[in-house]
């Protein structure tokens, strides 16, 4: 059993990562050192007499698809009714029942139709299929979020495959690596408990991914060109499902054009842009008008050129920044990456029993567009994934090399929350971070003849990421099934109150009236109210009254403070838990006080 475990953890055929062929050491440089055996090294061909047994490979495959089977269980047992909570996925939803009803790519809950969203097509579109086949909400959420979850099967087994064979970490390694990356429990909880595009997106960036490589390696041959064809087509989708895919069309383009493969470079990029322009060009033609932002507000009808020069962006009352103040927004989010989203993406349960993301939430702090508190232990982690970036440049540089920094760059220049831009690069970014430890050895065994460098000691730190992520995960399923409603996570809890405020509303407000909330999506996908946005009372009063607003639902994740003015109108319904949910009568549009 001892050596069919080691047999799991050494190199096959084509990767050679954590031993030397000849099992010798080395004086060679640091550099030479961190890049020599692993990173982006050319799949190596060993002897036949040292294939692994086959005995060992069978043992392999039977782990790899005994965890595949373990980590779809976690999925499904964590499924859950929740969905609309963070608001973009409830545009994402209602823009699929638009789709799949027949009533084309608009906002449906909007008084004045017509209302075009900004949000890129390919995702709604995607669910729009799903919403075909079971057509009642919220029955379906179920077979919705089946899509996001097969998207993250689908990333651990291509992660396997790809960093196995591509980048030279032997097939055990590469099977860690792919668990820890399906395991992270904020990949987890966006699957399961959200409607949210990152997962599908993680699997469109990391295929890509995978994809030019194999576009590289065929060469200017037909089938390189058909290859860069398809490559193209995937970024396009990637643009398609998030606009910071834009860095993959970078990527790919000049990737392509290093490699010298000048044919393939520019049949990729005619297929992304001829694909992704109509996009670009449809949005600029249908931009909604002042007085439509101001009805729906925030991302969904706001365009990228105005939010991003927003303190935060989709939220006008946060202020706006002019050049000069760029250099300290790229600061701030290069630090709450370093100082936050690495560490919480390794080490997810740790981080959240230290910083409570919930409650960082509600700071004035966070509302106003900075971020959370730093973690020491997350800038750790962040240097040494960046040795391992640096070791993996120095060796030669791929295609990751190339989208993962320009998706950073995009990250650290809007103004929004970086860790969902992060998230879904979390194969590359353990990746990265496994490397660094191994060129760190490498350097400290030179510097100190007499140490050993165990040969699965990095295979152990994988590992324990694995354990991490899973202890996360069973944590979380043991207070969603616990019989003590107090204990059951703050989520669901918070779905609860909101999931029974909207019943309420279904049957006691009359369809005809107009709604005012935070939540505009939510609120429509579940009463069939028409919906505004409920920013600024005072300032859209005349336009509430316009529209026939008569109710304000208060629906926001994170609890909304009376404001005084709601003293002057009649509170019809008050839910119990402490996110204060509550619906406030205003009265008849041409019978009421000003607010």
């Amino acid at each position: 059993m001892r050596r069919a475990l080691c047999l799991c953890f050494l190199p096959d055929r084509q990767a050679q990562f954590l031993t030397r062929p000849n099992g010798t050491s080395t004086t060679k440089s640091f550099e030479d050192i961190a890049v020599t055996d692993y990173a982006a090294a050319p799949p190596v061909q060993e002897p036949e007499s040292s294939a692994r047994p086959a005995s060992a490979s069978r043992l392999l495959t039977m782990v790899a698809c005994a965890s595949l089977l373990g980590v779809l269980a976690i999925y499904v047992l964590r499924l859950d009714r929740v969905v609309g909570l963070f608001v973009d996925d409830g545009w994402y939803v209602l823009l699929a029942k638009a789709l799949a009803s027949g009533q084309g790519y608009a906002l449906l809950n909007s008084p004045t139709p017509g209302i075009l969203p900004l949000y890129p097509p390919a995702f709604p579109f995607l669910l729009s299929l799903v919403y075909r086949l079971s057509p009642n909400f919220p029955d379906n959420l179920w077979l919705l979020k089946s899509v996001s979850i097969a998207a993250m099967m689908g990333v651990g087994l291509l992660a396997y495959r790809y960093f196995a064979r591509e980048r030279g970490l032997g097939q055990g390694l590469a099977l860690l690596l792919a668990l820890a990356a399906v395991l992270s429990p904020p990949l987890v909880f966006l699957a399961t408990s959200t409607m949210m595009s990152e997962c599908v997106f993680a699997l469109i960036f990391l295929a890509t991914v995978v994809l030019a490589e194999k576009c590289r390696q065929a060469g200017n041959s037909a089938r390189g060109l058909q290859l860069a064809a398809c490559c193209g087509a995937l970024a396009a989708v990637g643009f398609l499902t998030r606009s910071i895919a834009l860095a993959l069309i970078a990527a790919g383009f000049l990737y392509l054009l290093k490699e010298r493969l000048v044919k393939s470079a520019l049949v990729f990029g005619a297929v992304a842009v001829l694909l992704a322009a109509p996009w670009v060009m449809y949005t600029r033609l249908h931009t909604p008008t002042p007085e439509q932002q101001k009805e729906q507000g925030g991302h969904i009808v706001l365009p990228y050129t105005q939010q991003f020069w927003q303190r935060r962006a989709g939220f006008n009352f946060s202020g706006s920044i002019t050049v000069a103040d760029l250099p300290a927004r790229v600061w701030n989010n290069a630090v709450e990456i370093s100082g936050r989203d690495v560490g919480r993406i390794v080490l997810t349960p740790l981080f959240e029993a230290l910083r409570d993301p919930y409650k960082e939430a509600q700071s004035e702090r966070v509302k106003a567009g900075g971020s959370g508190d730093t973690w020491s232990i997350s800038f750790l982690l962040s240097l040494v994934a960046v040795v391992g970036l640096l070791a993996a440049i120095r060796q030669r540089i791929t295609m990751a090399e190339l989208a993962v920094p320009f998706s950073l760059g995009i990250t650290v220049l809007w103004p929004w929350e970086t860790f969902r831009f992060v998230l879904p690069l979390i194969p590359f970014v353990i990746f990265y971070f496994l490397v660094g430890v191994k060129a760190l050895a490498a350097l400290a065994q030179r510097k100190q003849t007499e140490a050993r460098v165990p040969q699965l000691a990095v295979a152990v730190i994988a590992g324990l990421v694995v354990a991490v992520n899973l202890y996360g995960n069973l944590t979380y399923l043991s207070k969603k099934l616990s019989d003590t409603p107090s204990e059951r996570p703050q989520w669901l809890q918070i779905f609860d109150d909101a999931e029974g405020m909207m019943i309420w509303v279904n049957r006691n407000v009359p369809k005809t009236d107009a709604i005012a909330t935070a939540n505009p999506p939510l609120v429509y996908l579940y009463t069939g109210n028409k919906t505004v946005a409920a920013d600024d009372p005072a300032a859209n009063w005349d336009n509430w009254n316009r529209l026939g607003v008569r109710y304000l639902v208060r629906a926001s994740v994170y609890p909304e403070p009376p404001d005084p003015s709601e003293q002057k109108f009649n509170l019809v319904y008050r839910a119990r838990g402490f996110a204060n949910f509550r619906v406030i009568d205003l009265g008849p549009p041409n019978a009421r006080p000003t607010w």
